[in-house]
Formats: C-alpha cells, structure tokens, sequence
C-alpha cells in the first residue's frame, strides 16, 4: 500500500533524489553499521542505536489495566527482534488519566504483570542474542488530559480554557494546581511501582496534546504555579524530574518531548507562530537545557498532534479514515522531525536523544538513521509503527546487513484507525493474523 509520497522513493537514489528537490539535505551512510554500535544512558550500556517507540496497543485487561496476552505478545516480539532501547506505550498513572479503557495503568494491583512483562521482554531478548544482550526498558507514564476516556466516554481534564481545542466533544475540566501537585505525587508512586517492576527509566510525557504537554503552552493559564511564565509552565516536569532523582535515584528520569505544536491556540513553544509547522525551538530547547540540568538522562523528541495534525506526528501516504491528505510530501515531515532532534541532541550533546519519524522511509531506515548517528543529531533511530510492522528489524540489520522491503511498515495508516477504533491495534498489513486482512498492495511488497 504505497501513495505518491513514497512510489518515487523504491531506490536509496529515489530518495535522496527526491529529497533534493524538496530542498531538504537527508542525512545518509550506505553503511549502516553504525546503528548496531552500543549506546550508553546514565553511565548503562545499551546494546545499539534501534528503539521502540511508545505505540499503545489498547489491549490492557479491562478491570484494571493490567497488560494483555497481546501485549505479552507485542513486548516480546520487541525483545527477540533486537531493539536495544524499548520505550514501553503510555501508561496511566490513575484511573481517569486513561485515553481508553483498555490502556495500561500501573498501580499495586497490576505491579506484579507488569513485572512479568519485562521479565519476559528481557528473556525474549537473552533467548535471541545471548544474556550479554540486555535492552534498556522505558515506561512511559501519563494523563491523557483532553483526551481521557477512561469509561469509553469522554472525560477532558485540560490546563486552560480554549475553546479552539473542544473539538466535538465537552468541554473540559481545568485542572487546578492542587489537583496537578496530586497528579505528581500518584507519578512518584508510579514510578516506584516501575522500578520494582524492572523498569530502567520512566517517561514523563510530555508531547501530543495530553495533560503534562499541555501545561507547556499553558500561557492562558492564570493564578498558577503551572501556567503563564516559562517558569511556571515547566515547572510540572522540571519538579517531577527532581522528585524522582531525589526520592526514586535507582531510575533515570526521561522525558518524551514535543519540540513543536502547530495548535491554533498554542503560541511560542516550538513553532514561528500559531498553527504553523514551521520551527522555532528556542523554548523547547530552553525546556530541554533546564531538564538536563535538573538531572533528566533521557529524551526522547516529537512533534504535532496527533488529534489535530497526524501528518506531523507521523508522515503518512494514506491519511487514517476520512481524514484529509498531509498537504506536503510525507519527507517533509520526516525531515522536520529529524531537524527537531538535533536541534536538541547537538545543544545537549550528553544527553543522549530519540529521534522520531524515521517508518515513513521503510527499509530505507537504515541509511538515514546511521547518516543521522554519525552525524551526532541523534543517539537512537525510533520506530513506532515501524517496530508494529517490523519488530526483528535490528536482528536482520544484524544477520542479513539490511532491512527487507517486505516486511516494513507502509505508512497505511491503519494501525491509527484501529488506535481510534479502541484497539487492539497493531499492523493489519505485515500482522494481519492478529490485526486484520489487508495486504501491501504496491509493486515494491509482491
């Protein structure tokens, strides 16, 4: 299933040329090698440069939160297949944060599986490439904010009062500053409950439109610790981030961060002015600079919203459902994602970074993610519809020297419409078995 985007692009020449005319310099090395050379995060040894993205599966138990058979299924995948660095999906720290029913919720009623689910990750892993392979586990903990559901119907808790953000459903609840300090406080106890689950990091999202992000353009937020000043506005994270180092040291504090919005509403935090794409990173790389100060080891760099601009999240051929075509090629958007990560990673060239929207380019992954390593404007090449698609990609760059064409990611779009559907959600193309019966239907996947 290839669109126009991506039907010139079937050759490393194809796409460099089309880069070219887009005005865009892709970084690139025939030699991917340097992908499978390892990484260091707060003084741990990573085993190489590929790492899962947090894509939720919204197979949850739906009592309490609880991982799934098919989320068992999907982490171990993850594991055999030789990522060195899995960024476990967005996980609820309490019960009305969820953006679906069936989302994962970490309290001491689930502790126990989710122990369990990094057990098993981690065996997945030693059984495929020895037990000097060992990756290096992230949890990412969140509250969905606008976008909660926790019951199926919605629930929005927002930061501030903006009518441009509604969209179709209610308006939201402002979250007061007292309710915030208790949010941080459950994220503590969350995060204590992913140490003892085996969990080497801990995510405090911070990206797509979801509670904690929201607050960092929370300029309309008045009479709040949590809103107006720059100070105010990333007070939530630069706290948490202390708490967790002082209260919780054994775990290293990551964020995932949005570099840029492209809101109607949304002013001076990541993009020249309201609703454009078009980047300025001086208040994301300030958010960024103050976070590593405080001790942040991690971070892991997006952009967009998914709700209200996916293309930006996630550069597509086929948009999901009826929504409307990108209106700019899909390499555009890889390239904006790729120009936002090392804005970060070459202003913070310590703390090592995640960069974002690299499955659009299927198996030409690996040549753009070891130009971009090799460049130093990423640590880590991240896969999240990619790693749906392509779980053993890192074990057949290993085996093989390349990715297969067969087996990669196609940008459908799918995955997003059972994600909206309430999931399961996974990729319907490359794992219809579980996900579905659609098929690659382009020249390039016969």
């Amino acid at each position: 299933m290839t669109g126009p985007g991506h039907a010139a692009c079937r050759t490393a020449r194809d796409l460099l040329d089309t880069a070219s005319s887009l005005g865009i310099a892709l970084p690139w090395r025939e030699d991917p090698s340097s992908l499978l050379v390892p990484a260091v995060i707060a003084g741990r040894t990573v085993p190489n440069r590929f790492a899962v993205q947090p894509m939720e599966g919204f197979d949850a138990a739906l009592r309490n939160g609880a991982p799934g058979e098919l989320t068992f299924r999907r982490y171990e995948r993850y594991g055999s297949g030789g990522s060195g660095l899995i960024w476990f999906e967005a996980t609820s720290v309490l019960p009305g944060g969820r953006s679906n029913p069936r989302q994962l919720w970490l309290h001491r009623g689930t502790a126990r599986a989710f122990r369990d689910l990094t057990r098993r990750t981690r065996d997945a892993a030693a059984r495929a490439f020895g037990k000097a392979h060992s990756p290096f586990l992230v949890l990412q903990l969140t509250h969905s904010g606008r976008h909660a559901r926790p019951d199926g119907a919605p629930a929005p808790l927002a930061a501030f009062h903006d009518p441009a953000l509604f969209g179709d459903g209610p308006e939201p609840e402002i979250v007061s500053d007292d309710a915030l300090l208790r949010l941080m406080d459950g994220t503590i106890a969350a995060v204590r409950l992913a140490r003892d689950a085996g969990f080497d990091a801990v995510d405090i999202k911070a990206c797509h439109g979801y509670l904690v992000h929201e607050l960092l353009f929370a300029r309309r937020r008045g009479n709040s610790r949590f809103g107006g000043s720059f100070e105010n506005r990333v007070r939530f994270l630069v706290d948490t981030v202390e708490r967790i180092l002082l209260e919780v040291p054994d775990v290293v504090p990551a964020v995932r961060l949005n570099t840029f919005d492209a809101l109607p509403a949304s002013t001076g935090f990541g993009h020249a002015e309201t609703g454009s794409p078009v980047l300025d990173c001086s208040e994301p790389l300030a958010a960024a600079r103050l976070l590593a100060e405080k001790g942040c080891g991690l971070l892991n760099i997006t952009g967009g919203n998914p709700y209200r601009s996916p293309h930006l999240v996630r550069p597509y051929d086929r948009a999901a459902g009826s929504g409307p075509p990108a209106g700019e090629h899909p390499l555009m958007g890889v390239d904006r994602l790729i120009r936002a990560a090392a804005a970060v990673q070459r202003t913070l060239p310590r703390v090592p970074c995640v960069g974002s929207g690299y499955s659009w380019l299927r198996q030409h992954v690996s040549g753009v993610g070891a130009g971009a390593v090799e460049a130093g404007d990423v640590s880590f090449v991240g896969l999240g519809r990619g790693a749906f698609a392509y779980p053993d990609a890192p074990a057949d760059l290993m085996n093989r020297g390349r990715l297969d064409k067969k087996k990669v990611c196609v940008a459908c779009s799918l995955c997003t419409e059972l994600m909206r559907g309430g999931g399961p959600a996974g990729c319907a193309v490359r794992d219809r078995g579980i996900y579905g019966g659609r098929s690659a239907d382009s020249p390039e996947d016969q």
